[in-house]
């Protein structure tokens, strides 16, 4: 029994404080679940050295090896806040910048803007601290309910216990540049929005707005922003168009330049109504459109109908389809969708990436475990991360 003890007791010891370690489980790995094209191809995996979960990841618009990091530390923060960002070597897997905010007593969206010269990003959405009345109503038998008001507004008369708290609140209509260099936030800058759903053109230089862009150069206009191109010149606007009864009989579209500041497109939508209409553009006449056929109402007045994806030539009217058949999820575009290059595109559906071959409309590879993801086409390189805190790096390897 003693021979027994003594060499069972280091096993024990041995596998307790492997524990402690950070474990990774296997079921998080990337895995290429379909591959009929190997448009991306494998190149490393990094390990991040770090334990919160990313948020959101840009490539560095001038060098290749180089990606900042929103990060999300879930004990302190909602899913959408952040103050922390990291600025990641991709060629030798190490840190090269760590920045917290946290002295700032303020947090920011998870998602940023490069600057064009590397050296900056800009952050829209700042979570800043604002004194709130809380109101507690609780019952004889348990229970209740708490409300928020205005600082020292509270209407409820039967409140049960009040407090003042403070609280991170949106500040509207501001944003904040962070110099990646040196860690340091910039005074906020204001955007002036006015009503409407509009396009506010920045000198960038000075941070003021030049001028505001509507489709229609109204404020209230009924058209709203849809997408942006990639390249950000041109932006899609959408229209739609109900009849007495509140059913959507169609969508009217336009295609404006925000570089010439005119429009260039108008048009009716080119598939059905049904759907979730246009996802992105290919080039600026050509763009990809989700929507519904085979329409059937259901009992509970709800719609079902077969997914597709379209895509269109303005110019031409020439289109292409693709039914997504019983694998909707092809179509349920959840996350960011990008041209790789000429011949290929990739979007996300929750956790699995799809690459879509736009020359002959279907699926030609399939990644899943995917968390988050971000590409450079000028560098030809995609990054995926998943829950292991592991960034997988893919070249781009096919296009035309």
């Amino acid at each position: 029994m003693k021979a027994y003890i003594k060499v069972f007791l280091p096993l024990l010891l041995v596998f307790i404080f492997s524990g402690c370690g950070a474990i990774k489980s296997s079921k998080y790995d990337l895995k290429e679940t379909y591959s009929e094209k190997q448009v991306l191809v494998y190149d490393k995996t990094i390990s991040l050295p770090t334990r919160s979960y990313i948020s959101n990841m840009q490539f560095s618009p001038i060098n290749k090896d180089e990606i900042v990091i929103s990060l999300r530390d879930t004990i302190k923060y909602d899913l959408s806040k952040t103050d922390h960002f990291m600025v990641m070597d991709l060629k030798s897997g190490k840190l090269k910048k760590d920045i917290k905010l946290d002295k700032t007593n303020a947090l920011y969206t998870i998602n940023f803007k490069y600057s064009e010269d590397g050296k900056k990003i800009y952050l829209k959405g700042i979570y800043g601290e604002v004194l709130k009345t809380r109101c507690d109503v609780r019952g004889k038998n348990g229970g209740g309910t708490t409300h928020i008001f205005e600082y020292g507004k509270n209407n409820i008369k039967d409140c049960t216990k009040i407090e003042n708290i403070v609280v991170k609140e949106l500040i509207k209509d501001k944003f904040t540049i962070l110099d990646l260099n040196t860690g340091l936030l910039s005074p906020y800058f204001e955007i002036h929005k006015n009503i409407g759903d509009d396009i506010i053109i920045f000198d960038k230089d000075r941070f003021i707005s030049k001028r505001i862009t509507t489709v229609d150069n109204k404020l209230d206009t009924e058209f709203k922003k849809k997408i942006i191109s990639e390249d950000g010149q041109y932006v899609l606007f959408e229209k739609v168009i109900r009849d007495s009864k509140e059913y959507i009989t169609n969508k009217r579209y336009i295609v404006y330049d925000l570089k010439n500041d005119k429009s260039i497109h108008s048009f009716d939508t080119p598939f059905t109504v049904y759907g979730g209409g246009a996802k992105a553009f290919i080039d600026r006449d050509t763009l990809l459109f989700e929507y519904g056929t085979d329409i059937i109402m259901t009992e509970n007045g709800g719609i079902s109908s077969k997914r597709n994806l379209g895509i269109v030539n303005i110019v031409t009217n020439e289109k292409k389809s693709f039914s997504c058949g019983e694998k909707k999820s092809i179509c349920s575009i959840t996350q960011g969708i990008y041209n790789l290059n000429n011949r290929y595109m990739i979007w996300a559906w929750y956790s699995t990436i799809y690459i879509f071959d736009k020359k002959e409309m279907r699926i030609v590879q399939e990644f899943n475990g995917v968390e988050n993801f971000t590409l450079s086409r000028d560098f030809k390189k995609v990054v995926f991360y998943t829950l292991n805190n592991d960034l997988y790096l893919y070249d781009i390897a096919q296009g035309e």
